[in-house]
């Protein structure tokens, strides 16, 4: 792995010069770098190495880079006889793909354990990955999610309000959700009406969603 990143996407950091209004330095928002089969991608600059969360601080792998072990993807999304894990492993493949259909891009996010970040969250991000990526891929115009968990829009995780965003500032692209379960729909949690309310408004989305 390269010791400088192959992409630095950037944000301006909001510090201004109260006497000429102009920023005074830019943060890159998330780094990508160059590995043996793909780019590994820090979605946040600021994270690091962690004991607690074993995929920090590369959640976004991309190319072959995203291989998982069968083991693994069995644990996960349980094919064929259910999940074998507790609801704190999130696993979510993604294509972005051309207009003809072309794919342009796979990979898979992760959630982090350490700080409680779904991947969705930090896929669609404003001034995140998937966010760079369309911005600077005119032909993008498709992108496809296939997770073992669908989407939640709980308050520390807004994961579908910021679909719902990215969506908005990219009106020509098509989301393709595909989940092997549903997160904390069940009625005995408070949670539940959130999350069913909030998948049942991305997909009133539809032909978009």
């Amino acid at each position: 792995m390269t010791s400088k990143p192959v992409s630095n996407w950037a944000v301006t950091v909001r510090r201004q010069d109260p006497h000429t209004l102009m920023d005074l330095e830019t943060e890159s928002f998330c780094q990508e770098y160059l590995a043996h089969k793909g780019t590994v991608v820090k979605p946040y600059y600021w994270l690091t190495e962690s004991q607690t969360c074993i995929r920090c601080p590369y959640h976004i792998r991309t190319g072959e880079e995203a291989r998982v072990p069968y083991a693994e993807f069995h644990q996960a999304f349980g094919f064929p006889y259910g999940p074998t894990h507790h609801q704190n492993k999130h696993l979510l493949f993604y294509e972005v793909r051309h207009f003809s259909g072309k794919l342009m891009q796979k990979g898979h996010a992760t959630n982090c354990t350490e700080y409680n970040i779904h991947p969705e969250s930090m896929l669609f991000e404003m001034g995140g990955y998937l966010d760079s990526l369309v911005h600077n891929w005119e032909n993008a115009a498709y992108i496809i999610l296939y997770s073992n968990y669908s989407p939640c829009n709980e308050a520390e995780h807004c994961c579908i309000s910021k679909m719902y965003r990215f969506l908005m500032k990219y009106p020509d692209i098509t989301l393709c959700l595909y989940f092997s379960q549903l997160y904390h729909t069940e009625e005995d949690l408070p949670v539940a009406p959130w999350n069913c309310e909030a998948l049942q408004s991305l997909a009133s989305q539809w032909p978009q969603v």
